[in-house]
């Protein structure tokens, strides 16, 4: 989609590389290419690249951001670097009140020569650009919205997926993925580090898109593609992850979840299970901060469980085991114990105690539950049962309580 304005930046552009017969680039703020002249023979195999794919890759922009350019006032000369593939070149921020909307770029070792004639030029990109960054942010916000509408599921979702379709933002046979980040997240934070993972760095996954949106109090990222939604997405929670982890001042911790790819009128489930996959990583210690539904093992159905009918998994007899510390309890011995498969020798070093003692507990939990546990059902009645009564202890039943009216309420 051409936005308003940039023909008229790239009519500045055009005018000003025929004055000095120097091919010219415009880039944003964050390294995506906006427009470019043609070549007079200048042009490095970064610039031919950067007008293939319309990013900056990410060792370039680390190398070029180590000169300071984003900070600058003023132009800033790049030395060149032969195993980038760039040539010296020239770099003039372009600024509106101080605020930074993009870079001007001429590709020449000499190009200060240029600087009073490339100056005029940049004050007039300062008012298109910014012209063009009002759009570019009314856009975003009717992206959120459809995107918002599209996971909260009923008639609305199927309106919005007709609309992403027909606006070429998802295709419709696309595979889908959501990233969720925990509700301690600003949404605002999670689509500022998706801005900066997909605008610098060219990666594999360029037929990938990410659009972000805010779900109730939580940042929400929807991924697409054609192939490869799967591997971009979780290239891309890890990058949620990293990047809020360095805004977390309050260090109450980052959890992000991740849902398996599904198709576009799936969408509602898939917010489901990242959530789910998000909360789980937020209140079971052995999973990772990164969680996708699949990896949450048998925390998922237990999680669904929970909420409908947690009697059918917690067997009373579990409620005997649980009496004392946690870490004394017969209901934690028997935990680490099954999480061992059954090995008396991992399960005593981890418990930090002696396999007799660790003996005479496993006989005492088969004395309160008259549970064997050499016979296989027993155990998995045992195991799951544990689980359960793990999650019921945590915050996610009332958290997904909330979910729930939250969706109900949507």
């Amino acid at each position: 989609m051409v936005l308003p304005y940039t023909d008229a930046i790239q009519r500045l552009v055009d005018s000003l590389a025929a004055r000095i017969q120097h091919s010219v680039a415009v880039d944003d703020e964050r390294g995506s290419l906006i427009v470019c002249s043609r070549h007079y023979g200048d042009e490095d195999q970064l610039r031919i690249d950067v007008v293939l794919s319309r990013r900056l890759p990410a060792p370039v922009a680390e190398y070029v951001n180590s000169f300071g350019i984003a900070a600058s006032a003023t132009p800033r000369s790049i030395p060149a670097e032969p195993s980038l593939g760039l040539k010296d070149r020239r770099c003039y921020p372009i600024r509106d009140r101080g605020r930074l909307l993009g870079y001007l770029w001429l590709i020449d070792a000499h190009a200060e020569r240029f600087d009073e004639v490339v100056d005029d030029c940049v004050v007039q990109l300062a008012a298109r650009l910014r012209e063009r960054s009002l759009q570019v942010t009314e856009e975003e916000q009717r992206r959120r919205a459809l995107v918002t509408d599209l996971l909260h599921g009923g008639e609305g979702s199927a309106r919005a997926a007709g609309d992403l379709v027909d606006q070429g933002l998802v295709g419709a046979g696309d595979e889908v993925v959501v990233i969720v980040a925990g509700a301690t997240t600003d949404p605002e934070a999670v689509a500022s580090v998706i801005a900066d993972a997909t605008g610098r760095g060219g990666r594999d996954e360029t037929s990938v898109r990410a659009l972000t949106a805010a779900v109730g109090d939580r940042g929400v990222v929807l991924v697409a593609g054609r192939q490869g939604a799967e591997r971009a997405a979780a290239r891309l929670a890890e990058e949620v992850w990293r990047g809020l982890r360095q805004r977390d001042a309050g260090g109450g911790g980052v959890f992000v979840g991740v849902s398996n790819a599904g198709r576009l009128d799936e969408a509602p489930d898939l917010l489901r299970q990242a959530v789910l996959a998000a909360f789980a990583a937020a209140q079971l210690p052995e999973l990772a901060p990164v969680v996708s539904w699949r990896d949450t093992g048998v925390y998922g159905p237990l999680m669904i469980a929970a909420m409908t009918a947690p009697e059918l998994v917690v067997p009373p007899q579990i409620a005997d085991l649980s009496t004392g510390a946690r870490t004394d309890s017969l209901a934690h011995t028997a935990e680490v114990f099954l999480d061992a498969a059954g090995d008396t020798a991992a399960a005593s070093e981890r418990l930090t105690i002696h396999r007799t003692t660790l003996y005479y507990r496993l006989a005492q939990i088969e004395n309160k539950t008259g549970w064997d546990l050499k016979n296989g059902r027993d155990r998995l009645t045992l195991h799951l049962g544990l689980k359960m009564q793990r999650l019921l202890n945590s915050d996610i039943p009332a958290l997904l309580q909330g979910e729930d009216a939250r969706r109900g309420s949507s």
